[in-house]
């Protein structure tokens, strides 16, 4: 399966995404390639599954090939409306591509999602026909909301293959739904 992972030009983060989901999906047994933007040559038939970082412009061959791609966005962005040239972007990877799986993930790390920036986030999602957000939303007694997987975990994996953060974790379930883990 090739899974395209990106986001807005710069965004180092979609690098270090790809390299955690990269690794969850080789301790799971598969034989991964991960792909950097501007790969050399290589055999994908000698790999299971590809995981590639198709964050910059250039890459956009990665989205029309992918069966699942992955949109890494900042609420910030989203929320100052910085987000215009990357949701076009995401249209058409799905104009060449609508077989392709749409997820939506959120990098705020371990910063609360405020009212309004939930509202954009979900917006952003609903601009893209057939996306879906992969993160669950709470919303806390202050009012504000983080997304909050360690709760949605079995008990016995909480502890077992504890490579990366639970939502890591928790998108990898949902980038490779269906697939043996």
């Amino acid at each position: 399966m090739i899974v395209a992972l990106t986001g807005m030009d710069g965004n180092a983060t979609v690098s270090d995404l790809a390299e955690d989901l990269a690794m969850l999906r080789v301790a799971a047994g598969s034989r991964v390639l991960l792909v950097s933007p501007n790969p050399g040559a290589y055999d994908p038939q000698l790999y299971d599954d590809l995981v590639i970082d198709a964050s910059h412009h250039d890459a956009d061959a990665a989205l029309a090939r992918a069966a699942v791609i992955v949109a890494l966005v900042r609420p910030a962005d989203i929320e100052q409306g910085r987000h215009a040239d990357f949701l076009t972007r995401l249209r058409r990877a799905q104009e060449r591509n609508p077989g392709a799986r749409v997820l939506v993930t959120i990098a705020h790390g371990s910063q609360p999602l405020s009212p309004h920036q939930t509202g954009c986030l979900l917006v952003f999602v609903a601009q893209i026909p057939g996306a879906r957000l992969a993160d669950t939303l709470e919303l806390d007694q202050r009012g504000t909301y983080h997304s909050h997987h360690s709760e949605l975990e079995l008990g016995c994996r909480k502890t077992a293959y504890v490579l990366c953060a639970p939502e890591v974790r928790h998108l990898y379930s949902e980038v490779f739904r269906g697939q043996r883990t």
